[in-house]
């Protein structure tokens, strides 16, 4: 073992710096070797483990350093993502930066799945699946990162994930916010359409709600005939630690301050 690597493993490692493959995947690794795929496979594993390889999935790897001592080629996280799980596309925090309706990338990367995978960290990223059922797997569309095609949920896709499970884009705060500056961009209709789609008689009083306040036109029949109208929360977790007063239109404990509504000076 010479630097905590066998003689095959330093092997395989400087055939991917030479010719700067940074992703590998088994059957790779297995011809160029020479083995078997389950030899390569616990080459793989092994590498993993020694902190060399992370593993992405469908047996394949990302080399996360190299033995020249200076740092592996930036990849954009996105591309990363892509290769970890299937189906997926990305949204919350993650399509609001890149649709631009929130500054810069975070470091925490969101994809949605109707699979499952322990979240997992790889090259200073964290990569958070969010689990959905199959109903509620819609609204996105390939977009391409550098020469990578990725799915991406759409705008309204975003703001509507977002106003369900609202911790994974920041709050509910950040998500009117985001509403309020971007309405000439967004296809409320679409909004309306996706929030029916998803099943959630809360989120379509939520959403009821929002472009009630934000004056927006919408087609508000349409949108309650699909809400049972139930007695909610607004903001089920208090944030604002407001007394809630009920708003009879949408059947609403409103906990949030009128303030989040007003125009930007």
């Amino acid at each position: 073992m010479k630097g905590g690597l066998s003689e095959t493993q330093k092997k395989l490692i400087q055939w991917l710096e030479q010719n700067n493959h940074w992703f590998v995947t088994t059957k790779e690794i297995a011809s160029y070797l020479s083995c078997t795929e389950k030899e390569a496979h616990s080459i793989g594993f092994a590498l993993s483990l020694k902190k060399w390889f992370a593993t992405l999935g469908h047996n394949r790897y990302i080399l996360l350093k190299s033995t020249q001592q200076q740092p592996p080629p930036f990849i954009d996280p996105l591309i990363i993502g892509s290769c970890l799980i299937e189906p997926y596309y990305f949204s919350f925090n993650t399509a609001a930066s890149y649709h631009k309706l929130m500054p810069s990338l975070p470091a925490q990367v969101y994809l949605v799945t109707t699979a499952m995978r322990n979240n997992t960290d790889i090259r200073d990223t964290s990569y958070r699946f969010i689990h959905v059922t199959p109903r509620k797997f819609f609204g996105y569309a390939p977009v391409t990162i550098g020469n990578t095609s990725v799915n991406m949920a759409d705008k309204e896709k975003t703001l509507v994930d977002s106003l369900e499970k609202f911790k994974y884009i920041g709050s509910l705060a950040e998500i009117i916010c985001i509403l309020k500056n971007n309405l000439e961009t967004l296809d409320v209709q679409r909004l309306v359409d996706y929030t029916v789609l998803m099943g959630s008689s809360t989120l379509i009083q939520r959403l009821g709600y929002i472009l009630d306040h934000l004056d927006v036109s919408f087609d508000e029949e349409f949108l309650r005939s699909y809400s049972l109208g139930v007695l909610t929360y607004f903001d089920p977790f208090n944030t604002f630690e407001l007394k809630p007063k009920r708003d009879e239109r949408w059947n609403l404990m409103i906990n949030i301050p009128d303030s989040l509504f007003n125009k930007e000076p």
